[in-house]
């Protein structure tokens, strides 16, 4: 863990390994989307002295209720969860356990950068770190929350969660936009987010060029964007939100 300029608690802390007090084994509630690599952080942690309770994932077959009683079962005020978290529905998925379960949650991620985990940290979570993170990292920040320390500077909080909220602002107004559009219009949009040309288009629907030109200016208008380029990524981050 590479920690922010402004996060000098992380940055006083660097080099510390292992739990606060020798020979104690410190529990802690482990999420991770990937069986396998729940098992390996598992086996890695224990070397450095905690035990690492893996939980499974939570999913539409078990209560939420039932998830939130396993997370307490560990008699563990740290969590982890790991994994990509890359869909919608997994995002979700992870924010109500951290919602749910009142523990200092550390999400470790692939994309650390994305502004969806203002989201988490909104919710709870005490910080977010990447998938490379090294061992070495990944105890200190461990060691940190059990004893207590911010992961997190508020300056750095506050910023997360606006970014967070932000996006969330643009991903509605990107499926605002989206639903203004006429079913030809979508399906338009859905060609050139494909990298289909304007002349293909054309040649498929068997029109001229210029009539879908027009349908083409039609969706820049409605989707308040100038180029093709700013409509596809419109459309991509509707795909995203899904």
């Amino acid at each position: 863990m590479t920690a922010p300029a402004e996060d000098r608690a992380a940055e006083a802390a660097r080099g510390a390994r292992g739990p606060a007090r020798p020979g104690v084994r410190r529990r802690l509630a482990l999420m991770a989307e990937e069986r396998l690599v729940g098992d390996t952080v598992r086996v890695a942690l224990r070397s450095r002295g905690y035990e690492a309770v893996a939980l499974d994932w939570p999913s539409s077959r078990r209560p939420a209720a039932e998830h939130q009683r396993q997370v307490r079962l560990t008699r563990s005020a740290v969590g982890v969860i790991f994994g990509d978290l890359a869909t919608p529905r997994r995002r979700a998925e992870a924010r109500a356990v951290v919602e749910g379960a009142p523990l200092r949650w550390l999400l470790v991620v692939n994309d650390p950068g994305d502004p969806a985990w203002g989201g988490m940290i909104q919710a709870g979570a005490a910080g977010v770190l990447p998938t490379s993170v090294g061992l070495d990292e990944l105890t200190l920040a461990l060691r940190m929350l059990f004893g207590g320390q911010d992961l997190l500077s508020p300056a750095r909080r506050r910023a997360m969660v606006a970014a967070w909220r932000e996006s969330e602002r643009a991903d509605l107004h990107a499926v605002v936009s989206i639903a203004r559009l006429s079913t030809r219009e979508r399906e338009i949009l859905a060609l050139l987010y494909d990298g289909v040309t304007v002349a293909e288009i054309a040649e498929r629907a068997g029109v001229s060029e210029q009539t879908v030109r027009s349908q083409v200016k039609a969706v820049l208008r409605k989707l308040e964007v100038n180029s093709q380029l700013a409509a596809v990524a419109v459309y991509r981050r509707v795909l995203g939100h899904r």
